[in-house]
């Protein structure tokens, strides 16, 4: 709405003497500066009006019983075409039957006839008021949704500028943050390590929204510090979580609430070998030679115990081979207390073997209570290329 818009106030009454007499009595205790005043005779008129100016009306006053439209079907039309704007109904005491009906109708409050200036300042005082904080409050949510949009394409941006071309290995990752904060704990990193190794990690920090995101993006940063100090950590996956884990506790001393999971993969071209250390993460999904396998390690979350120790697992790999790391929202509903089963999950993953990542997410997605995510969603899949492949 532009600043230089002034707010109206709308009368609506079959008796144009009582919609003269209202604006007389309204323009004397507010004046001509705080707001406008539009009168209506025909409420029919007046909803298509009060439609078409949903951003400048902040209040109808309406009678009660008039000849083309009740006036409590006239508020609950003026309540659909816009929740913000204030409602008052103009009756009669007497009018028992229709004043439920009203009332049904979500009206702010009742003015009855004959009204008294006091009740009338106060009434239209109390709804301009409801009115500017309603107003204020929807203009901070959109900036505030903004601003974590702008926060998760950052995110996204982030993670997939760490995507590498490798000739050996097809990389496919889709990232979706929760709907409602548009960012999200979900993070991951791939790191070449030298010509042969690689190493790949997908994390999870506890909790949804900026907050998440944030500390996402600064456990990352801690990472690649700790990697900067010891080179060689990537190479075992199970000593990298141990140092890891280390780091964190003493990070997030003050922040005992924040745990992380999170799994590490080395792999090796030249031996053919992928090393898994998996802390707090649903279980990777090897799949050798078309057999699937759950590779998990029973390790703790990050963060939770100092020098807490770490195992990983080691599987010899073939072309064709395929690994899919994953992050518990793709499989879970909170609200709902659904999880997926290990079987049902292998089950998805099978039907789908030559299917772009962004369709079996979607089916996922399908699956789940509801057909939506809860959660952050991250879903990984690297796929061992044949010889043929390479170059």
């Amino acid at each position: 709405m532009n600043m230089n818009t002034k707010y109206e106030l709308v009368l609506v009454d079959d008796e144009s003497r009582v919609t003269e007499a209202l604006e007389r009595e309204i323009r004397h205790i507010f004046g001509d500066e705080r707001f406008s005043i539009k009168a209506f005779n025909d409420p029919l008129i007046s909803a298509k009006y009060i439609a078409d100016n949903r951003d400048s009306v902040f209040l109808v006053i309406s009678d009660l019983r008039m000849p083309a439209m009740s006036g409590s079907e006239l508020l609950t039309l003026v309540r659909k075409a816009s929740p913000e704007i204030q409602t008052i109904l103009l009756t009669a005491y007497t009018d028992i039957e229709d004043i439920q009906k009203a009332i049904m109708a979500s009206i702010q409050s009742l003015l009855f006839k004959p009204w008294t200036r006091d009740s009338l300042e106060t009434e239209i005082a109390k709804a301009y008021e409801l009115w500017n904080i309603r107003r204020e409050n929807t203009l901070l949510a959109s900036r505030i949704d903004s601003m974590l949009k702008e926060a998760g394409e950052f995110q996204k941006r982030l993670f997939a500028s760490t995507i590498p071309s490798i000739s050996e290995l097809q990389i496919e990752v889709s990232f979706i943050p929760f709907e409602t904060f548009h960012c999200g704990g979900d993070f991951f990193e791939f790191r070449r390590l030298d010509d042969n190794n690689f190493f790949v990690i997908l994390g999870d920090v506890a909790g949804h929204g900026l907050k998440s995101a944030m500390m996402a993006v600064m456990l990352k940063t801690a990472m690649d510090e700790l990697i900067a100090l010891e080179p060689g950590l990537p190479e075992t996956p199970d000593l990298f979580l141990s140092s890891l884990n280390n780091y964190y506790c003493q990070l997030l001393r003050n922040e005992p609430e924040v745990l992380i999971d999170l799994v590490a993969v080395t792999i090796s071209i030249e031996k053919k070998r992928l090393s898994v250390a998996n802390a707090g993460m649903p279980s990777v999904i090897y799949v050798h030679q078309a057999l699937p396998e759950f590779l998990s390690g029973g390790n703790p979350m990050l963060g939770a115990f100092i020098d807490a120790p770490f195992t990983q697992v080691e599987r010899e790999f073939v072309p064709g081979d395929r690994l899919f790391l994953f992050t518990d929202g793709l499989i879970e509903s909170v609200p709902h207390f659904f999880t997926m089963k290990g079987p049902e999950v292998i089950s998805t993953l099978q039907t789908m073997p030559e299917q772009p990542i962004e369709d079996i997410v979607a089916t996922f997605r399908s699956a789940l209570p509801g057909g939506c995510f809860t959660d952050d969603v991250t879903l990984m899949s690297i796929l061992f290329l044949p010889e043929a492949s390479h170059g």
